[in-house]
C-alpha cells in the first residue's frame, strides 16, 4: 500500500515536519530525532537543517528518509559554501 501525502509543514512547538495524507491521517518526523546522528562542522550549521525543516519541509523528509540523508546534506552544504 502506497502512502500518498499531500501536506507537508513545518511543526515549530514540536520541532517536527508533519504530513499528512489525503485522508486526513498525519506521519510525523521529529526533527531532533533525525539529527540525533548529523555531525555538524560548526555548531551554527545546525540552522542549514532548521531552515531546511522550515523552508522546504518535504524536502527534508525526503532525506531524513534515506540512510545517512541528512549528513549527506549537511556535508554537500558545508562543501559548496
Amino acid at each position: 500500500m502506497a502512502l500518498n501525502y499531500t501536506l507537508y509543514c513545518y511543526n515549530r512547538s514540536k520541532n517536527s515536519v508533519v504530513m499528512t495524507d489525503i485522508d486526513g491521517r498525519n506521519l510525523v518526523i521529529d526533527c531532533d530525532m533525525a539529527e540525533s546522528q548529523v555531525i555538524f562542522d560548526e555548531p551554527e550549521d545546525e540552522g542549514i537543517l532548521a531552515r531546511l525543516a522550515r523552508k522546504a519541509p518535504a524536502s527534508y523528509v525526503s532525506f531524513a528518509m534515506r540512510p545517512g540523508g541528512l549528513q549527506d546534506y549537511v556535508d554537500v552544504w558545508n562543501e559548496l559554501n
